[in-house]
C-alpha cells in the first residue's frame, strides 16, 4: 500500500520544514505551516465527533482550506466525498444520500449552497462563524487544539468521488490508491517541481495532480479559478516547471492574446489528458516550448493506462495516440468474446494494476460490470499499432450505429477538427422520422464556413458511410467540469431542433 497522503505530508514537514508547500495570491505556506494547520483541524474534527470511516462531504474550492481539509479527513481515517459545486441542489442531494455522508464541512466561499446540504446531520463550517442554526464552527476548536501531533494510525488514501454524470446519475467510485509513485516515474514529476494547479479539486484529475506534487515534497502554486492570461503570468513570474492542463485549457491559452509574448521556458512538463489533445494543439506547444507536452489516458476507476511524451507527442499526432502502457500497468484489448484482438484492430481497453478503484459505492452489480477477470474496463475502445502505441478510438457507448455500419465518432471529429474553420465539434446519432439514426456533426466555428464546405472536406478524408449527414453550427457544446462533451445532452438538443424544423 502506498504512503497515506497525510503521512507523506508529515514526513515532508520533517525533512524540509521551511520549503514552500503552497503558494496562493494571498499567502505562502511552508510544509511546517501546512502540517500545523492540518494537525489543528484533525484535533478539531475529532472533537466534533468525526471518526475513522465517517463519510465527510465537501464542496471544494481551489484554495488552502480545501487542501487542509482533504489532508485532515484522510489523516484521521475518515473518507472525504468531494462534490462539484457546479451540480444542481438535486444532484448534490443525490450524492449525499447515495454516499452515506454523515458530516458536511462547508467553507466560507461555499455558504451560498448551505440549503443544498441541510439533509446532513452534522454540519460544520470552516473559515467563519456558523451561517445558520444547526451549523457548528470549526475555527474555535482549532484555536484551542492540542499541540501534540495527531495519531495517523488510521490514515489512508481513500476518497469517494463522483463521475461527471454524462449518462444519467453520477456514479460514486471509491478509490484508495492514486499511483503517485508510478506517475512520478512515468511522467517525470519530482520534489524540485514548482507546480501550477489550476483545475478544480472536485474533479479526479484536479485532485490527483494537486496532491501529487505535495506528496513528493514539491511546491504548488494554486489558482483560485482558471484564467489563461493569469496562468501564463504565474508560469513566467514563478518559473513554474510543471503543470496539468486539460485540452480545452491548452486551446484557450494558445488562443489568448498574451500567448505570443508568453515565455514559458521554465516549463519542462505540461501534463494533459482527460480528452482528445488535437494535432494542432500538440504542434503549437511543441513549436513554442519544445517537447514538454505529455498526454496520458486514465480513468478514476482504472487509474493510469498509457502515456505519450517527448517528441512522440507530435510524431504520433494523428489518430488520438495516447502512448505506450503506463509504468506498472498491463493493458490488453479484448473483443466481446473476451479474446485479445490482433494488432491494428479495435478492442475494449482492459488494464491490470495495483491502482484500480475499489468499487462503485453501494453498486455491486455496476462494479462487477467493470471486471474482465482480473483486468478492469470502463468501456473505452482502442487499438495498438505494431510499435506498441495505443490509440484511443472512443467509448463503447459512443460507437454510433448508422445504417448497417459502426461509426467511431472520434474519428469523424478528428477529421473535422483538421478544417481551419472548425474550433470544436462533436458527432452524435440523431433519430429522424421513421426511427432511423443519422450522423450529425455539431460544430463551433472560428471563421465563416458553409455546410457544403465541411461536407467537401469530409468527402476527401472519410468513407461515405461515416460522413455526417447534417452539419449544425452551435455557439458551444455542452460540457462537464473537465470539458468532456455531454453527448446525451447534445443529442437531446439536436433532436429537439429536428422536431421543431
Amino acid at each position: 500500500m502506498a504512503l497515506p497522503f497525510t503521512a507523506a505530508l508529515r514526513l515532508n514537514a520533517r525533512r524540509r520544514p521551511r520549503h514552500r508547500a503552497v503558494c496562493t495570491e494571498h499567502e505562502i505556506l511552508s510544509y511546517q505551516d501546512l502540517w500545523g494547520r492540518v494537525s489543528n483541524l484533525m484535533h478539531a474534527l475529532e472533537a466534533s465527533g468525526v471518526r475513522p470511516g465517517t463519510h465527510v462531504g465537501l464542496l471544494p474550492s481551489n484554495g488552502v482550506p480545501t487542501l487542509v481539509t482533504m489532508f485532515a479527513v484522510t489523516g484521521m481515517g475518515a473518507i472525504p466525498v468531494p462534490i462539484s459545486s457546479l451540480l444542481s441542489d438535486e444532484d448534490v442531494g443525490y450524492i449525499l444520500d447515495a454516499a452515506d455522508v454523515r458530516v458536511m464541512i462547508l467553507q466560507a466561499d461555499r455558504f451560498q449552497r448551505a440549503a443544498a446540504v441541510e439533509r446532513v446531520a452534522t454540519r460544520l463550517c470552516l473559515g467563519c462563524e456558523p451561517v445558520a442554526p444547526g451549523w457548528d464552527a470549526l475555527d474555535p476548536l482549532m484555536a484551542v487544539a492540542p499541540k501534540d501531533e495527531p495519531d495517523l494510525a488510521h490514515a489512508h488514501q481513500r476518497i469517494l468521488s463522483h463521475t461527471s454524470g454524462t449518462t444519467g446519475r453520477p456514479k460514486l467510485p471509491l478509490r484508495g490508491e492514486w499511483a503517485f509513485e508510478e506517475r512520478a516515474i512515468e511522467q517525470g514529476f519530482c520534489d524540485a517541481d514548482r507546480f501550477l494547479a489550476a483545475l478544480t479539486f472536485s474533479t479526479g484529475v484536479g485532485l490527483t495532480y494537486t496532491l501529487l506534487p505535495l506528496y513528493l515534497g514539491a511546491t504548488v502554486h494554486m489558482l483560485a479559478d482558471w484564467d489563461p492570461e493569469r496562468a501564463m503570468a504565474v508560469i513566467d513570474a514563478e518559473k513554474i516547471t510543471a503543470t496539468l492542463m486539460l485540452p480545452a485549457m491548452l486551446r484557450q491559452m494558445m488562443n489568448s492574446p498574451g500567448f505570443s509574448a508568453f515565455d514559458g521556458r521554465s516549463l519542462r512538463l505540461i501534463q494533459s489528458g482527460a480528452g482528445v489533445v488535437e494535432a494542432d494543439i500538440r504542434r503549437v506547444y511543441h513549436d513554442k516550448l519544445g517537447p514538454v507536452l505529455s498526454i496520458y489516458a486514465a480513468s478514476t476507476e482504472v487509474g493510469p493506462i498509457a502515456n505519450l511524451k517527448g517528441d512522440d507527442v507530435v510524431r504520433y499526432a494523428h489518430g488520438n495516440c495516447v502512448g505506450q502502457p503506463f509504468f506498472g500497468v498491463e493493458v490488453k484489448l479484448l473483443d466481446d468474446s473476451m479474446n485479445e484482438v490482433p494488432v491494428g484492430e479495435v478492442g475494449e481497453i482492459c488494464a491490470r494494476s495495483t491502482t484500480q478503484f475499489e468499487c462503485y459505492y453501494g453498486e455491486a452489480e455496476l462494479t462487477a460490470g467493470t471486471r474482465r477477470g482480473d483486468y478492469l474496463s470502463v468501456g473505452d475502445l482502442g487499438r495498438f499499432d505494431a510499435e506498441g502505441y495505443l490509440y484511443f478510438v472512443g467509448r463503447k457507448a459512443d460507437v454510433l450505429r448508422i445504417g448497417e455500419r459502426d461509426v467511431y465518432a472520434t474519428v469523424v471529429e478528428e477529421v473535422l477538427m483538421a478544417h481551419a474553420a472548425v474550433a470544436e465539434v462533436a458527432c452524435v446519432d440523431v433519430s429522424v422520422e421513421g426511427g432511423s439514426g443519422q450522423l450529425w456533426a455539431a460544430v463551433v466555428l472560428r471563421s465563416d464556413c458553409s455546410a457544403e464546405q465541411l461536407a467537401e472536406h469530409c468527402a476527401r478524408h472519410l468513407p461515405d458511410y461515416s460522413r455526417p449527414q447534417r452539419y449544425v453550427v452551435v455557439d458551444a457544446l455542452p460540457r462537464t467540469a473537465t470539458s468532456r462533451v455531454i453527448r446525451g445532452k447534445l443529442k437531446e438538443q439536436l433532436e429537439r431542433m429536428n422536431a421543431g424544423a
